[in-house]
């Protein structure tokens, strides 16, 4: 009598092409890649409008405050209800509002409205869209994967938001250069459209939740302060989000300070995110190499030291290079941490702590860009700049202390 022989895991290429995951992959970086097209559209044209840093600051921390405020809350809705039912409200409500905005600056032209406060106002709702899809698409993963490929689609989601990051500025920085932040935003409110149609066609696997949990986000704030690897890994992801606002928040003032516009602005976001799509070829290939651990160290302190590089450039061309540079780290650090944050949750808090994952990464941007223009308006964007870079090198600091502690620990205790 022969045992029935557990699957094995399947390629990235099988995971690509399979029919449920291969098209949520796709639909989730379309998506994602709107929310930075978005975002530099948006800070561009409050840039043009108002020549004001701290103004640019707001509308990029626009499209994250409702991550900040909504997300600890969606994240419990996500652990009681539907998952794919819940990203589809969300994705729905964000491209409502994304055409709102699109159809009224093609109406009147960006010049043509009264002032940066529409794009201000539209772009929170966009925001609040977001707020409820992000707990539910990270968590909804375990359903359309067998569990032999849950790890590897977990990595690989990770990659649609890196990537979304990466890629969005880079496409943002030709729509700029074609048609400007109007065209931008006709463009966001298309990308919405491929996520909702996957989400109506595609078929999801029962997922066993024991049900044995409150559901309130207390527990699972109680659960990371007890579990000390957790906590560190939201630091870090916090420390990534933060040194990344100075993409959207600080080029714009940074190519007015080379005398550049807003071509210059399109160079900048386009380096930096096109250095996080080049890492994406090679990532397994690193990731093999390095391991979780390292790979999440060694990005965020490349990270912090390309961001540092960016402050002191004395060129534009010296300045793109350092994007470059800091994007390839980018993508490193946050598929790392963000793939560790993942392993060994439980499916019933799962929702949950990758809500907390969206706060840190997502939702301490609307601090971040106020601070960082602020900054920018009273000391200049090389100032605001390097002290973001210096919470990227903080972070790699801790992530490698709390690392080489547990290895002592676990080292100590086979010993003991």
């Amino acid at each position: 009598m022969s045992s029935a022989v557990a699957p094995a895991e399947r390629s990235v290429r099988e995971l690509l092409t399979d029919e449920t995951f291969g098209r949520y992959f796709a639909g989730n970086l379309i998506s994602n890649c709107g929310n930075w097209i978005q975002n530099v559209s948006a800070a561009t044209a409050v840039f043009s409008i108002t020549r004001s840093a701290t103004l640019t600051g707001v509308v990029s921390g626009a499209l994250w405050l409702g991550s900040l405020v909504l997300q600890p809350y969606a994240g419990a809705v996500s652990d009681r209800v539907d998952r794919r039912r819940m990203l589809l409200f969300g994705q729905s409500l964000s491209l409502v509002a994304a055409i709102v905005l699109a159809v009224w600056t093609v109406a009147v032209g960006i010049d043509g409205l009264p002032g940066p406060w529409p794009i201000i106002g539209v772009t929170l709702f966009i925001g609040v869209g977001n707020a409820i899809s992000i707990p539910a698409m990270q968590a909804l993963v375990p359903a359309l994967v067998p569990p032999a490929d849950l790890e590897q689609a977990i990595a690989l989601n990770a990659v649609t938001f890196t990537l979304g990051r990466a890629l969005g500025p880079a496409i943002a920085a030709v729509i700029l250069l074609v048609g400007g932040p109007t065209l931008g935003f006709v463009v966001n409110a298309g990308t919405f459209l491929p996520l909702v149609i996957v989400l109506l066609v595609i078929r999801q696997r029962e997922v066993e939740r024991r049900g044995d949990t409150d559901g309130s986000v207390r527990e699972v704030l109680r659960l990371v302060r007890r579990d000390r690897r957790l906590l560190v890994l939201l630091a870090a992801t916090t420390a990534i989000g933060w040194t990344s606002d100075p993409i959207n928040t600080l080029t714009p003032p940074m190519a007015d300070q080379f005398g550049a516009g807003q071509a210059m602005v399109g160079v900048f976001v386009g380096c930096f995110g096109g250095g996080a799509a080049l890492h994406s070829v090679f990532l397994r290939r690193v990731r093999n190499r390095l391991g979780l651990h390292r790979l999440g160290v060694v990005g965020l302190a490349g990270f912090g030291a390309g961001m540092m590089l960016f402050a002191v450039s004395p060129t534009p061309w010296l300045a793109a290079a350092s994007l470059a540079l800091a994007g390839i780290a980018f993508l490193g650090a946050i598929t790392a941490v963000t793939t560790r944050m993942q392993r060994g949750i439980d499916e019933d808090v799962r929702g949950r702590v990758m809500a907390l994952w969206g706060v840190t990464f997502l939702g301490v941007r609307p601090i971040a860009a106020l601070v960082d223009g602020a900054l920018a308006d009273l000391a200049g964007p090389r100032l605001a700049t390097a002290l973001a870079a210096c919470v990227a090198l903080a972070g790699a600091a801790l992530l490698a202390y709390s690392d080489r502690s547990t290895l002592a620990a676990a080292t100590a205790a086979g010993t003991g």
